[in-house]
């Protein structure tokens, strides 16, 4: 059995600098690191007090650099508000820097704060969602790629570096059941979503793991 962490870098009533929640934070990284842990799974929010991590590619190129055992996971990175070619870049040069330490976690996000101040509309964040994790995968696979789709065209254009993992792990974050099945289908490791009983966890598992059976 595994052990990992989800780390938030929440910042309640800003009590305290916003440094020291970084500095402890990083301190139960360390005592993680050392204690066995599998991995350490990163929170991204914007715009608030809920978890001051705008960016968890660039967290984690931080604590890859101070730890040596430690998989560090985004969890997720928030794919509809990134360029995806930008996105494969990072992740995929973090995975290179961290000596292949990379468990790619992605989701569309829910905060509606966080979607109208990135300019992606609620009712196009799961299309846009989709089409950019589905550009990020293709870039990693392929050496020139082109792409023709609802939000994004690319003609032979090649990502550098690929990832040093191959295949690099991948998760989705699931909350909603169609979101469930589309990772079963896909074939991809799932994030549960925080918000649901644990008995509407356990559908869904079962959910996931009998759609997994049908298509693999």
């Amino acid at each position: 059995m595994k052990f990992a962490v989800l780390e938030f870098f929440s910042w309640p009533a800003r009590r305290t600098p916003i440094q020291e929640v970084y500095r402890r934070a990083l301190e139960r990284v360390d005592i993680m690191d050392q204690g066995g842990y599998d991995a350490v799974w990163l929170a991204e929010h914007h715009f608030s007090t809920y978890s001051v991590c705008p960016s968890v590619h660039l967290m984690g190129m931080h604590i890859a650099d101070r730890t040596k055992n430690l998989r560090i996971g985004t969890g997720v990175s928030l794919a509809a508000f990134y360029h995806p070619l930008r996105l494969a870049e990072e992740v995929a040069l973090l995975d290179n820097l961290s000596g292949g330490r990379v468990n790619w976690g992605a989701g569309r996000g829910f905060d509606r704060t966080e979607m109208e101040n990135f300019q992606v509309p609620i009712e196009e964040s799961y299309d846009r969602f989709r089409e950019n994790f589905e550009i990020v995968l293709k870039a990693w696979a392929e050496g020139s790629f082109t792409h023709n789709g609802t939000h994004h065209t690319f003609n032979d254009v090649e990502v550098l570096p690929k990832p040093l993992q191959d295949p690099m792990p991948v998760w989705l974050a699931t909350s909603t059941q169609t979101a469930v099945d589309w990772a079963a289908e896909q074939g991809h490791a799932i994030l549960m979503d925080p918000h649901s009983t644990h008995a509407e966890i356990g559908q869904k598992r079962a959910s996931y793991n009998a759609t997994m059976q049908s298509h693999h």
